[in-house]
Order: C-alpha cells, then sequence, then structure tokens
C-alpha cells in the first residue's frame, strides 16, 4: 500500500493512525481516501491506480452523502475501537477505544455513534481530500 498525499503539508499523526486503521480493517486490500481525522472514503478497486478518478469518486460521494439523510450503521471492531459507516462508503473509526460496556455488549453506544457520524458529516461538509491510500500510486 502507498498513500499519495493530495494536501501540501506533513500528515498528522491522528491522519497517519487513521490510515494504518482502515489498513488494517480493510487486510491492506482497499483503496480509500482521507478527507476527516477519523474519516475516509472507500474506493473503487477499478479506479485504481488513477489518481484523477479516485479524486472524483471521493468527491462524488462526498457530495452524494451530503444530498441523501445520514443512514449509518455501528460496528466494535476487534482492535476495540468503534466503526460507523454511512452511504456511500463514508467511514469513520473513534478517537478512542470503547468503554468497557460497548466492547462486552458489542454494540456501540447512541452517545459514542452520534459523536463518531458528525466527524463524518463535518468532513464531508468541509470537502477536502487529504490523502489516497492505494496499493498501486
Amino acid at each position: 500500500m502507498q498513500v499519495h498525499k493530495i494536501v501540501q503539508r506533513e500528515l498528522s499523526e491522528i491522519e497517519e493512525k487513521t490510515i494504518n486503521h482502515f489498513r488494517y480493517y480493510y487486510d491492506n486490500k482497499k483503496c480509500f481516501a482521507l478527507i476527516g481525522d477519523y474519516v475516509v472514503v472507500t474506493l473503487s478497486d477499478n479506479n485504481s491506480t488513477n489518481l484523477d478518478r479516485l479524486k472524483k469518486e471521493t468527491l462524488d460521494k462526498i457530495s452524494h452523502v451530503l444530498d441523501t439523510p445520514p443512514d449509518f450503521r455501528t460496528y466494535v471492531m476487534d482492535d476495540m475501537f468503534g466503526l460507523v459507516t454511512m452511504n456511500y462508503g463514508i467511514c469513520a473509526v473513534s478517537s478512542e477505544k470503547l468503554s468497557d460496556g460497548e466492547i462486552e455488549s458489542g454494540k456501540v453506544s447512541i452517545a459514542t455513534a452520534l459523536v463518531i457520524r458528525s466527524l463524518c458529516l463535518e468532513a464531508c461538509e468541509a470537502g477536502n481530500i487529504i490523502a489516497i491510500n492505494d496499493e498501486e500510486l
């Protein structure tokens, strides 16, 4: 896997941590764009190696999620972080490990889920592509 920085600065520690989280979650087999702290957009493998098409796909998905009611699902991941997935492949990981109660129950609390979902919506509203993770770039 290789990261192509879109921004003209070094990636922050949080951004690098998010990229590593999603590499782990996708078993290093999926293209995605980092669009905010803890937030990525899952991209089609068909667009792999074409940076312009990956950027366009990212922006299209961001636009679609902003035009659609924000439906989402939550997951407790095996690394004890929470994951929220929204329409159009918008995903975010919690900034911290989940509580013991959430981990034991296997369910992300609604309060935690709404915080994570708000990260997704804020990143989509900002509309910035920070980096694209692609094995072929």
